[in-house]
């Protein structure tokens, strides 16, 4: 956290209430719309902004300002952001559309493709995203996995390795029945290793050696979180049995083999992980 503050301030854009350590100058935004919607909390040291105006709806990621949750320096939030955007430069399905990016006020602004989603880990009126998904069609919800596992299998080609994956950062579209994922923003390229000890994430969602001080991290990483979010989806990530399992029989080990604590045990690439699951999927009633 940068400053010795004891209390945030309080602002405001658009009528939009948000809290940072101070009030940041967000004048650039008036170019994109009036912003309807504000995510200040997170840990990332950016500001987010649904905004909605002459280029549609759009959702920006800003560095530049003093978040309330983030532990460091402006500078590094903005460096973390400018290079994530050629993770983004690429278009796959499942994947949110990156649409520019550049210098802003005193920062850095990367401007995407609105998504009419609601992350996985979210919840609807009554119950949670992830039971809706649930009450799809098997076949449109195979649809999303595989969208998401072929993304990971595309960027694994690339030497990129999954880091900070977890239901958060999959939007589910009920509208268009569709998946994409919104976060590849700290994903690593090749050769990788633990440099945290304890790696950002979500602690269901992450393999062991993300919690291990220079651990190697490599496809079985990028296996295992992907293993994790089928049983996000199909059954419970406290309680991997069978018992638990709530999708198609063919899957379970599948998902199994993946999140495996041991990397050996899992499978040894994103590539071998896809077409086990494929080949599973075909033995599936839809």
């Amino acid at each position: 956290m940068e400053g010795e503050r004891i209390k945030p301030v309080q602002c405001q854009i658009d009528g939009i209430p948000f809290e940072a350590w101070e009030a940041p100058d967000l004048s650039w935004l008036q170019a994109y719309g009036t912003v309807f919607r504000v995510w200040d909390q997170s840990r990332s040291g950016w500001l987010c902004f649904g905004v909605e105006g002459p280029y549609g709806r759009l959702f920006i990621k800003y560095a530049g300002a003093k978040t309330v949750n983030f532990r460091g320096h402006t500078t590094d939030a903005i460096y973390t952001l400018h290079e994530a955007m050629p993770l983004y430069e690429r278009e796959h399905p499942a994947l949110v559309r990156l649409l520019n990016h550049g210098p802003a006020g005193d920062g850095y602004a990367a401007i995407f493709q609105w998504v009419d989603g609601l992350p996985l880990d979210g919840r609807m009126k009554y119950y949670s995203v992830r039971d809706q998904v649930r009450r799809l069609p098997l076949v449109t919800t195979l649809t999303m996995l595989e969208n998401i596992i072929d993304l990971h299998a595309v960027l694994a080609l690339d030497g990129i390795v999954a880091s900070n994956f977890h239901s958060g950062h999959v939007l589910i579209d009920f509208g268009q029945n569709t998946a994409v994922v919104c976060g590849i923003d700290l994903y690593r390229r090749k050769p990788a290793y633990n440099d945290k000890g304890l790696m950002r994430g979500a602690p269901e969602f992450m393999a062991p050696e993300e919690s291990e001080l220079n651990a190697k991290l490599d496809e079985t990483t990028t296996v295992y979180n992907l293993g994790a979010l089928a049983f996000e989806i199909f059954g419970k990530n406290n309680d991997r049995s069978l018992k638990k399992w709530v999708g198609p029989k063919p899957l379970f080990p599948v998902a199994a083999k993946a999140t495996s604590a041991k990397k050996s045990d899992r499978y040894p690439s994103m590539r071998a992980f896809q077409d086990a699951w494929r080949e599973a999927v075909g033995r599936c009633r839809l």
